[in-house]
């Protein structure tokens, strides 16, 4: 990838006069996270495609229920340290102070253990009352303890890919979260999916956790030799002192991300949860490039604060809002001129929610728009900015849900999953722009 790209440079001299050396890393950087994102997501996609087609609306609305608890729990097993191990890892290799890098990573993941397990203990207990009493579907209890087994694991899933980020292993960290979990959970769910039904696709899910958790923690092995030899330095409440706000931010965005999936359990049908998941999911093929570029340009952001390099921070943040607006168009123009043909390869059924796939897909494109603006704010140490905008829209989002939902079901959840998703992105850009001086949304 990096000869293509090489070789694409040497024929247009000109595109690389404008291109200083960090967007340069961040583009070498992000075209392998690409290539892994795009696979992971064709992985993705198949495995929805696989599991709509053979549990149906309604059977993909029990599993999609059951997979939103345990994102909730994992996000409290979590405790905000995902972008905090990716920023302080970065921040301490890109100066080789390795000694920072190992007391971030080992006191991170003894925190993170002991609250991702007490979050599985909580839901597989509370089960009973989630599904009978909250969303008032009995039938969804087994599958909601079977996803409990998740949660473990993919809290580690999700610190590992961080911390790998941090040390710019791209591909490794694609390869245990963007591609060995739906790699892992498509294999199972061939396997046992139409067979075991819901529960048969919650076992896939959970295998996938488990084997790529497993393999996060090899590779971070195998990347750092160099951290047998060192000792800790970093006390926990340094740690905690950077999560904490973060993790109010992760939590906020969980609400803002599966509040109207949430608001369709209570109030709408097991169908109308199945169509807005699919519909939702499909629609985030718009920021695949989104997330790709953030894989690099997250350690590049924490990197050039800390050398308090604000011109090329500036540029690289500006560069690379530009670089995915423009890759990201042809799928935004896909989804709004045949959104019933794509959301019609998953199942006759679905084909009726194409206009929510429109919807979200022009929420999903500003989301892209405005740049990797919340990685700017966190990888800045603006986490509480970042924590005030998420609590903002999080009420928002509470409050639009509570509202369209119960009237207009699954056309009320992307309504306001749309508005809260642009809102909080726009917010976020007016804040990089107030606090840093960078306005990731001029073109000039």
């Amino acid at each position: 990838m990096e000869k293509a790209i090489e070789f694409l440079l040497n024929r247009f001299p000109a595109l690389r006069n404008r291109l200083d050396e960090h967007m340069l890393e961040v583009i070498n950087g992000a075209a392998v996270a690409l290539v892994l994102k795009v696979l992971g997501a064709g992985l993705t996609f198949l495995f929805n495609l696989v599991l709509a087609r053979a549990l149906g609306a309604e059977g993909a609305g029990l599993y999609f229920l059951a997979l939103t608890v345990t994102t909730i729990a994992t996000v409290f097993g979590r405790m905000g340290l995902d972008n905090t191990l990716l920023r302080f890892t970065a921040a301490s290799a890109s100066v080789n102070d390795w000694s920072a890098v190992k007391s971030v990573y080992m006191k991170g993941m003894k925190l993170a253990l002991i609250a991702s397990f007490l979050s599985a203990v909580m839901v597989f207990v509370f089960a009973p009352v989630l599904t009978d009493k909250v969303f008032q579907k009995p039938e969804l209890i087994v599958p909601m303890r079977w996803m409990s087994l998740a949660v473990v694991p993919m809290t580690f899933v999700i610190l590992h890919a961080q911390v790998l980020k941090g040390l710019k292993r791209i591909r490794d960290s694609f390869i245990v979260f963007g591609v060995g979990v739906p790699a892992i959970s498509l294999t199972a769910l061939l396997l046992l999916g139409g067979r075991y039904g819901v529960k048969g696709a919650v076992w896939a899910y959970a295998s996938g956790a488990i084997i790529a958790g497993l393999s996060g923690v090899i590779l971070w092995y195998v990347a750092t030799p160099q951290l047998r030899k060192v000792s800790t330095s970093l006390r926990t409440n340094d740690l905690l002192k950077s999560s904490m706000p973060l993790f109010w931010v992760a939590s906020l965005n969980t609400m803002i991300n599966w509040m109207a999936t949430f608001a369709l359990g209570v109030w709408g049908t097991k169908e109308e949860v199945g169509l807005f998941s699919m519909a939702s999911r499909t629609a985030m093929l718009t920021s695949l490039i989104l997330t790709s570029v953030n894989s690099i340009s997250a350690p590049k952001f924490a990197e050039l604060y800390k050398k308090k390099d604000m011109t090329a921070l500036g540029a690289t943040a500006r560069n690379t809002a530009k670089l995915m607006t423009l890759i990201s168009s042809p799928l935004l123009f896909l989804f709004l001129i045949a959104p019933q043909w794509v959301m019609g390869l998953f199942g006759g059924e679905f084909r009726k929610g194409g206009i929510l796939l429109s919807i979200l897909a022009i929420g999903q494109f500003v989301n892209v728009a405005t740049g990797s603006v919340g990685n700017l704010l966190m990888m800045s140490g603006n986490e509480k900015l970042m924590r005030n905008n998420v609590a903002l829209v999080a009420v928002m989002s509470i409050l639009l849900s509570v509202v369209l939902v119960p009237i207009y079901g699954s056309l009320g959840a992307v309504i306001a999953t749309a508005v809260c998703l642009s809102l909080q992105n726009l917010i976020a850009a007016y804040m990089v722009k107030s606090s840093l001086g960078i306005n990731t949304l001029s073109w000039r």
